[in-house]
């Protein structure tokens, strides 16, 4: 397939461009009320290339995966309050390693995953018992041109290893983060915050891990939406002119953390960024998303600002977010949100709607009848993956590779994570639909 212009990775060492990637089938899902998502990690080993110290390995991936702290579990279970979190499918949630009749060299995704499910089977591991299988095995023969792999919407992901088998955990949240659906989180440049003008994309927008800001940084609200791990009184869904009070994303106490406003077909979603536990560290302040259509697990960070990035460590942590006096505008759709107050523990947002101005006092959003409701959820994805054979698109994070690949089947575009990397992307322009219609991992 043809390689998208769209971005260009430039990695510490640069090699050749990534391969194409075959088919695979999704993993069981679990129910979409299911609280815990049992995860199986299978060590494996190919034909002609072993991992060197199993022990080791195996130790270590109990820690990366399920620990208490500083884990896959930990991150989704702080991220998501405790609406998911991931559980060890069987004993405790490492197998292998398996040995499989397969070369490492060529890295067939589709054959890897195909004879590992098999072998589990074989030793009493069958399909049924887990919801994500994560396939661990060694690089070096293998020569994968990324870092890490991941179904979208689906339950596999592929995390090489390499001698020293360590791992990158912004890599291993990351492709999970596909699991759940999520698309690689990306910036519109809007030039004075004029939304009907058509806006330039421009990077990705480091305000989570699925957009370049690491393992660090928590999830946007639209990707929270997207599951269903923001509801009830915490979302505004605003139908009305309004001014609304937000707290923080993450964090305790009661109120609205989030503005999901109309924006034509498309939506528009506000929230307050500030560190929480182990997460923002590095993001504060009130940013916006566009969501297209209903599609909130493909949201995009809109900027304002004319060249700020927040993946400037020496930056401010609000170096790119919506300052008090920041107006938001749309002429064609009469949509304009301003930003009256911008603190650390608290923001006042104004939304107009149709061209009506909002009142100056903030609604009592467990009240509000007249349009802007906090009880509608949007239509979005359930909180499942989905079920086996319903995705066949991988996204790669990382890959020594200076162009980026753009596949209907196995892809999603490349995003480097882990290590020293440097992340560039071509300007595009992005053009209006109609009217109708500081923490940073570096």
């Amino acid at each position: 397939m043809k390689p998208s212009p769209r971005l260009c990775l430039v990695p510490a060492a640069v090699a050749a461009a990534a391969a194409a990637l075959t088919a695979v089938s999704a993993a069981p899902a679990p129910a979409a009320d299911e609280p815990e998502r049992r995860v199986q990690v299978a060590m494996v080993n190919f034909t002609d290339s072993r991992i060197p110290d199993a022990g080791t390995l195996e130790t270590a991936l109990k820690d990366n995966y399920f620990g208490g702290s500083g884990s896959l579990t930990s991150y989704y279970n702080e991220v998501t309050g405790g609406a998911t979190t991931f559980k060890a499918a069987e004993g405790d949630g490492v197998t292998g390693p398996v040995d499989i009749d397969l070369a490492a060299t060529g890295c067939d995704t589709g054959k890897i995953n195909d004879l590992t499910r098999k072998a589990l089977a074989a030793e009493g591991v069958p399909e049924d018992s887990y919801d994500h299988l994560s396939l661990v095995f060694p690089s070096e023969r293998a020569g994968c041109d990324w870092l890490a792999l991941g179904t979208v919407g689906g339950g596999t992901t592929w995390m090489p290893v390499g001698a020293d088998g360590k791992m990158s955990m912004t890599a291993l949240v990351h492709e999970f983060g596909h699991n759940f659906g999520y698309s690689h989180h990306m910036r519109l440049r809007c030039p004075d915050g004029d939304l009907g003008e058509g806006c330039e994309e421009d990077g990705t927008s480091h305000k989570t891990p699925m957009g370049g800001g690491g393992w660090e940084a928590g999830l946007t609200s639209p990707e929270l939406l997207h599951n269903k791990w923001l509801t009830g009184g915490e979302v505004a869904k605003v139908g009305t002119s309004g001014t609304y009070d937000l707290r923080p994303l993450y964090g305790s106490g009661g109120g609205v953390r989030a503005l999901d406003i109309p924006l034509g077909d498309d939506r528009l979603v506000v929230e307050l960024r500030h560190e929480s536990g182990t997460v923002d560290g590095g993001i504060q302040g009130v940013h916006a998303y566009r969501v297209p259509g209903k599609d909130y697990a493909k949201s995009a960070f809109i900027d304002p600002t004319p060249d700020a990035d927040g993946d400037d460590s020496d930056a401010p942590a609000d170096v790119d977010a919506l300052k008090a006096g920041t107006t938001l505008t749309d002429e064609a759709r009469k949509v304009e949100v301003k930003v009256v107050k911008a603190g650390a523990d608290a923001a006042t947002v104004r939304v107009s709607l149709d061209g009506v101005a909002a009142p100056s006092k903030a609604a009592e959003p467990a009240k509000d009848t007249q349009g802007a409701t906090t009880e509608d959820e949007p239509e979005e994805a359930p909180n499942a993956a989905r079920p086996a054979g319903g995705s066949t698109e991988l996204a790669e994070t990382g890959g020594d590779s200076d162009t980026t690949l753009a596949y209907s089947v196995g892809g999603g575009l490349l995003l480097a994570f882990g290590g020293a990397f440097l992340l560039k992307s071509r300007t595009r322009r992005v053009a209006p639909t109609s009217p109708s219609g500081r923490r940073r991992s570096r």
